[in-house]
């Protein structure tokens, strides 16, 4: 089925002014939409693996090319496999930046691998990483007001981080918050806005971000709304029950 849903596509964007466009189109479709099937993945891969080939500067393409390879590194059970994708789609993400300095997915998608890095080599690592994370998901909000990941992003910095070397709940409310409002369908956002009234013991305030998420109906990332922000929420509402 994996293998007949690549060739259809490619049959389709055959005639099509730009391939790799057509080619970004159908990729993005699949990956964020991979809950509907689970060889939507790999399809996903093979087809921006193809664009990479076709045309090794397209900027969607490296976009993608970088965040999928940060979601198999997500989902890799070996630490090692991890690395290697985490690595792999930061030095996608360095080339992009490279390409076009003012490209804010290169920016984004960089600091998002190289922070998968440190957590993965440990805390001590997380830590040193600060101060270049914060830098680099400020810029993508400089030139994109509208760049909901990077508002998540700050606000899971704060809300990690321990309060002796920069944690702060205030700050990590207040940027997840202007993140809602540019998009509240932006699921993500709600659930880590949940987690930081859950450490502030405000379980009402909890449950009624994590049901509102529940119940959006068009969240804006598909398959991370059911593949991990639903469950985590309804795990986290069971936790709560009785608070």
């Amino acid at each position: 089925m994996k293998r007949l849903l690549l060739t259809i596509t490619l049959i389709a964007i055959a005639g099509a002014a730009s391939p790799v466009d057509s080619l970004c189109d159908q990729a993005a479709y699949l990956f964020f939409n991979r809950h509907l099937s689970t060889g939507y993945l790999d399809s996903a891969y093979s087809l921006l693996s193809l664009g990479r080939e076709t045309d090794p500067n397209h900027q969607r393409c490296l976009y993608l090319w970088s965040r999928i390879h940060v979601q198999k590194g997500d989902i890799a059970s070996a630490k090692s496999d991890k690395f290697k994708l985490y690595e792999r789609a930061r030095a996608i993400a360095e080339t992009l930046k490279t390409l076009n300095e003012y490209n804010m997915d290169g920016h984004m998608w960089w600091a998002v691998a190289h922070g998968r890095i440190g957590q993965t080599r440990g805390v001590m690592n997380s830590l040193f990483m600060v101060p270049t994370l914060k830098k680099a998901f400020n810029r993508v909000l400089e030139f994109d007001s509208t760049y909901t990941t990077a508002y998540d992003a700050l606000g899971v910095l704060y809300y990690e981080l321990p309060g002796i070397v920069g944690g702060n709940l205030g700050k990590s409310k207040k940027y997840l918050t202007m993140g809602l409002q540019v998009d509240p369908n932006y699921t993500l956002l709600r659930l880590d806005l949940a987690k930081v009234y859950v450490k502030q013991k405000r379980w009402q305030e909890t449950r009624d971000q994590l049901n509102i998420m529940l119940a959006t109906e068009n969240p804006t990332c598909p398959a991370d709304f059911e593949l991990d922000d639903k469950p985590e929420a309804l795990e986290l509402l069971e936790k709560i029950k009785d608070k």
